[in-house]
């Protein structure tokens, strides 16, 4: 190695800061319009719902279909894997409201079965829609002391029943208005 190559130990590299990546307050301005009108279409779209089907899915169809959901996650499973896709807390809202309208009591342990989701993953899960209010845990209707019954809370399945409505009207299509004509 030549003696002629130049220490580099004392090198002071300029700061150089990369504006290009950080929100300007504009930018920061609109995400937060952008979410707030999110929000009140979604509220419109809510009470249209409501005006043009005043008789909402009833509780069986409601639960057909997350059953439909929670099948065809499973399905999908099967085929394709479970390490490729993720959503363990959906996974046990869905198999709470489910599961038990086919007759299955669900316990902490059969819960993560019934999630396809490790015990451990699914015991974090658990407690973690616990403290959310989601879910609760309640004693074996046999008395069985050991085994501890899991279900939707009132605004678990207020929650589930919710999203499962806007999928149902999604998924059934909306009668054409008498005022409106095809030309």
């Amino acid at each position: 190695m030549s003696s002629d190559v130049s220490r580099q130990d004392k090198l002071s590299v300029p700061l150089i800061v990369d504006t290009s990546l950080a929100p300007d307050n504009g930018d920061l301005d609109f995400e937060i319009n952008l979410r707030l009108r999110l929000d009140e279409v979604v509220n419109v779209e809510e009470v249209e719902l409501r005006r043009t089907r005043p008789n909402g899915p009833t509780r069986k169809q409601l639960c057909q279909l997350a059953c439909q959901i929670y099948d065809a996650r499973r399905a999908r499973n099967r085929v394709l894997g479970s390490d490729l896709f993720g959503e363990p807390a959906w996974d046990i809202l869905l198999a709470l409201y489910c599961c038990p309208a086919r007759g299955e009591a669900l316990t902490v342990t059969s819960l993560s079965l019934a999630a396809e989701i490790k015990p451990t993953t699914g015991h974090r899960w658990q407690e973690y829609l616990t403290e959310k209010g989601l879910i609760k845990r309640g004693p074996s209707r046999d008395g069985d002391a050991r085994r501890v019954h899991v279900a939707l809370t009132k605004d678990g399945r207020d929650l589930m029943e919710g999203y499962l409505t806007r999928l149902f009207f999604c998924s059934t299509p909306v009668p054409a208005h008498s005022d409106v004509h095809d030309d």
